[in-house]
C-alpha cells in the first residue's frame, strides 16, 4: 500500500496537531514497514525530518499558504504519485484530492465556539469542512465526545466517524531525578513548588478564570505556590495577560512561551498539580501528558475531558472560579486525594499507546480500499454507481 500522508503539521514549533501527526506517523513506520509512505507538505521538510522506513519526502517547493496549496498545488502532486489513500491528519484535505482518503477532524471549535477564531479561518476553513467531511472515504476524530460534535454538525454517518484516542509517547513518565528537575527550575525561574498549565495561551483554554481562581488561593498565608503558564501566545491572548496585572500577579504567574518537548516531562513531574479548566476540547491532550507523568489534574467537566480522565482527575464546572480553586486547594492540602490521583493518573494513561493507535488507523485504510475494490468491482460489472473518490 502506498499511503500519502500531508505531513505539513511536522514544520516548526509542533503543538497538539504537530505531534499528533509525528506520534501516528512514527507509530505506523513501526508496527508496518512493510508499507511505502509518501509525505506531502508545503515546505521542504527535509530539514526537519530524517527517514526512518519505507517512506519519502515529496520535495515540492516553498508554499507559504498551507490551505492554497492545499486546493491549487496538491492535487496535481497526488495525480502524478498516485497513492492508494491518503491521510490529511489537520482538519483540511483538497476538494479535488482524486483519490480515497481520510482526514482527522480533531474537534468542532469553529463551530462550538467560533467567537474564539479569526475571521479569516472561520470564513475559509469553517466553509471547506463540511465538504471535505462529506468527501472523505473515513474521518478520524480523537473522542466519542468529538464523533458526537462532528455527527451534529458537519451532518454526516456515525457510521463513517471513527474514534482512535491520542496518547502519550514513553518520554512522559516521573521524573525523579533531582538535578534534571532543578536544572528545569533555574531554567524557568521557579523557585518553589507550582501549579502548571500546558497549552496555547488564548481565551478557549479559560485561563482568566484559572488566574482568577489562583489569586484567590495566594491570599492564604500559606499558599505560596507559583502559576506557571506554558504554551505559545493565541488569538486575543491580551485580557488573559491583562488579568494578571489587573490582580498583581506579575511575580506569581509565569508565562514560559513555547517550551521544548524535551523540558515537559521534567515540567510536568515537578508540578504538585495541573490545572486544565478549558471550555472546549477535541481530547484534551496535556492532561493525558500530566497523568502519565505522575500529576495530579483538575479539568473541567465538559466536552471530551471528562471522557479522556475517566475518573482519574478532579472534574470542575469550568465556569466556577470558586470550584476551580476549591479543586486545586484539595489537591494541595489532602496528601491522600493528591497520591491517589497520581496512582489513578498512572493507570489511565497507560491505557493510551501511539502503537495501538497505530494499528486502529492502518486498520481504517485497509476498511477504506477494501470498500472500494468492492464498490470498483461492483461498479464493473454494471451493478452500481461510480464511487466518489
Amino acid at each position: 500500500m502506498l499511503i500519502g500522508f500531508e505531513a505539513s503539521a511536522l514544520q516548526g514549533c509542533k503543538s497538539g496537531v504537530g505531534y499528533y501527526a509525528e506520534n501516528l506517523l512514527r507509530g505506523m513506520l513501526s508496527i508496518a514497514p512493510e508499507h511505502d509512505y509518501v509525505l506531502l507538505s508545503n515546505r521542504d521538510m527535509r530539514a526537519s525530518w530524517t527517514p526512518v522506513s519505507r517512506e519519502t519526502i515529496h520535495g515540492g517547493r516553498f508554499f507559504p499558504v498551507r490551505a492554497a496549496w492545499m486546493q491549487a498545488v496538491l492535487p496535481g502532486i497526488l495525480r502524478s504519485i498516485e497513492p492508494d489513500i491518503c491521510h490529511f491528519p489537520n482538519y483540511l484535505a483538497p476538494l479535488a484530492c482524486g483519490r480515497p482518503y481520510v482526514v482527522t477532524i480533531h474537534d468542532m471549535t469553529l463551530f462550538i465556539t467560533p467567537r474564539y477564531h479569526r475571521l479569516k479561518k472561520l470564513v475559509l476553513d469553517r466553509t471547506l469542512l463540511p465538504h471535505v467531511a462529506r468527501s472523505a472515504s473515513a474521518i478520524i476524530t480523537v473522542s466519542k465526545s468529538a464523533r458526537a460534535d462532528i455527527v451534529r454538525h458537519l451532518k454526516v454517518p456515525r457510521d463513517r466517524v471513527h474514534v482512535v484516542m491520542n496518547a502519550v509517547g514513553p518520554a512522559f513518565e516521573p521524573v525523579s531525578d533531582e538535578a534534571k528537575l532543578e536544572a528545569i527550575r533555574a531554567r524557568y525561574g521557579l523557585a518553589g513548588p507550582y501549579i502548571l498549565y500546558v497549552g496555547t495561551i488564548e481565551p478557549r483554554k479559560n485561563l482568566t478564570r484559572l488566574i482568577r481562581a489562583y489569586a484567590r488561593l495566594r491570599k492564604s498565608p500559606d499558599f505560596r505556590h507559583k502559576l506557571v503558564l506554558v504554551g505559545q501566545p493565541g488569538w486575543r491572548c491580551e485580557p488573559i495577560y491583562a488579568e494578571v496585572e489587573k490582580l498583581g500577579l506579575q511575580r506569581d504567574v509565569i508565562f514560559t512561551g513555547y517550551v521544548p518537548f524535551d523540558d515537559l516531562p521534567v515540567l510536568y513531574s515537578g508540578a504538585e498539580s495541573m490545572a486544565f479548566p478549558s471550555l472546549y476540547e477535541g481530547f484534551g491532550l496535556p492532561i493525558l501528558e500530566a497523568m502519565a507523568c505522575g500529576t495530579p489534574v483538575v479539568t473541567s467537566s465538559t466536552s471530551s475531558l471528562s471522557e479522556v480522565a475517566n475518573g482519574a482527575a478532579l472534574l470542575v464546572d469550568p465556569y466556577s472560579v470558586d470550584e476551580l480553586a476549591g479543586s486545586i486547594h484539595r489537591i494541595h492540602t489532602h496528601a491522600g486525594l493528591a497520591a491517589e490521583l497520581r496512582t489513578k493518573g498512572l493507570e489511565r494513561a497507560a491505557q493510551f499507546t501511539w502503537e495501538g493507535a497505530a494499528r486502529d488507523t492502518l486498520s481504517i485504510y485497509e476498511e477504506v480500499l477494501t470498500a472500494r475494490k468492492r464498490t470498483l468491482g461492483a461498479r464493473s460489472l454494471g451493478l452500481g454507481a461510480r464511487p466518489k473518490t
